[in-house]
């Protein structure tokens, strides 16, 4: 249906004063015998979508990554859990266990329409595949004709590609396969409008809308195609739904120092805040290569990293100290400290300050907050209630499309979530 002049008018006026309305939050399926999918854990009503993490793409008849720290390759098996062997379709981890997670989500929608559940592509172990996929034509025909079919086989409402990263993939490609080339990014372009092009059609004829979005990386380097500069995420954009921002992990366990995984804002003493590594001036940085606002998603953690051995420093505090590696009391005897973790191990107490030797600090700079435990010298980056809020509020003084977040089950009560959502 054609608009009338004066239509057309306010519906451009209403699409430049939106308000953040998602809240977008992935589950972890290969989590699901510890957290499964049931209305508790996922709560459909305070969430606008659900992003099942991860399904993968076929190879010569494999999936996985046979880089020796992962080392998960497996034979391709569809949804109905039989044989695969077309190059670029999208394959199950396990067929069993990932149908019934997605079949447990869709159902979520009868008691919440407007929750959407989408299967996300990729992630940082298995987009070893993805410069093959979309440097091929066929590859991309097989990726498209089988989300399409996955869409409709379980009721989905979209695809979400997570690809880490074209250009400069994360994990090291095994000797003697290609998983980089120069020419990523055109042929993500290819692979994105070729999918929306297939869902717009598929949706007119289903009576819906299937979405099309992706993981984007938070530095310049995913923004611009080297010197070719940022026009080719402007016209990728043209064919997305929205851009999901990982805007998190600006520092980790892997470095020697301490420093805020999420920090919102720049702190002169943080070393890569001069690179534009805090999520202001990544979100700054979509802006300036010409994405609308309604376009942009922005990315906070439910987690947080630890490192030990760490220097109190001059503020007795252990910012930006040198430590011995990552911490091991995080889940699993590892670095990776969920808010619910943090909780349960006392670390922060129900008042949400430091327990067990631990003391809360707030870093007014980049506007998130730190824990360290003098005596054990421990360190923890992590989000909490003041500064989701404080995040809240810059993605609305922005009018950004909304809040994305890693990942439901660190937030097992649902602490950040309630805060995330009333924000």
């Amino acid at each position: 249906m054609k608009l009338s002049a004066g239509a057309a008018v306010i519906a451009a006026l209403l699409s430049s004063t939106a308000t953040a309305d998602e809240v977008v939050g992935y589950y972890p399926g290969w989590k699901s015998a510890d957290y499964p999918v049931t209305a508790a854990n996922v709560d459909a009503g305070k969430l606008t979508m659900a992003l099942y993490a991860f399904i993968d793409v076929c190879w010569d008849g494999k999936h996985g990554n046979p880089e020796p720290s992962i080392n998960d390759e497996a034979p391709c098996q569809d949804a109905a859990g039989d044989p695969a062997s077309a190059n670029g379709a999208l394959v199950f981890r396990d067929a069993v266990s990932d149908g019934a997670n997605l079949r447990a989500l869709v159902a979520l929608k009868k008691r919440h329409p407007k929750f959407k559940v989408v299967v996300s592509v990729g992630g940082w172990n298995w987009s070893n595949r993805f410069s093959d996929v979309a440097d091929s034509a066929s590859a991309r025909a097989n990726f498209v004709a089988s989300s399409v079919k996955l869409m409709r086989r379980f009721g989905l409402d979209g695809i979400d590609i997570d690809w880490e990263y074209p250009t400069d993939v994360g994990v090291p490609c095994v000797a003697g396969r290609v998983c980089v080339r120069p020419q990523d990014k055109p042929n993500y372009i290819k692979l994105v409008r070729e999918l929306r092009t297939a869902f717009d059609a598929a949706g007119k004829k289903d009576g819906k809308h299937y979405s099309v979005t992706i993981a984007s990386g938070a530095n310049a380097n995913f923004v611009n195609d080297g010197a070719a500069g940022s026009a080719w995420i402007k016209e990728l954009a043209q064919s997305l739904d929205w851009i999901n921002i990982m805007t998190y992990d600006y520092h980790a366990p892997w470095e020697k120092s301490t420093g805020h995984l999420a920090a919102l804002g720049a702190d002169p003493q943080d070393p890569v805040a001069a690179k534009g590594l805090y999520a202001e001036a990544s979100v700054q940085r979509y802006l300036d290569a010409g994405i609308g606002a309604d376009k942009l998603v922005m990315g906070v953690p439910f987690y947080g990293y630890g490192w030990k051995d760490c220097a109190p420093g001059p503020a007795g505090d252990g910012q930006y100290q040198l430590c011995e590696g990552g911490a091991t009391g995080g889940a699993g005897g590892g670095n990776a400290y969920g808010f619910s973790h943090l909780l349960k191990q006392g670390i922060l107490t129900p008042a949400f300050e430091g327990g067990n030797g631990y003391r809360r600090y707030w870093n007014a700079a980049a506007k998130v907050p730190y824990l360290y435990n003098a005596k054990e010298k421990i360190w923890i980056t992590y989000e909490d209630q003041d500064s989701l809020k404080g995040k809240a509020r810059f993605i609305k003084s922005k009018k950004l499309r909304g809040a994305m977040f890693w990942e439901l089950s660190a937030d097992g009560e649902h602490q950040l979530l309630q805060t995330l959502s009333s924000a």
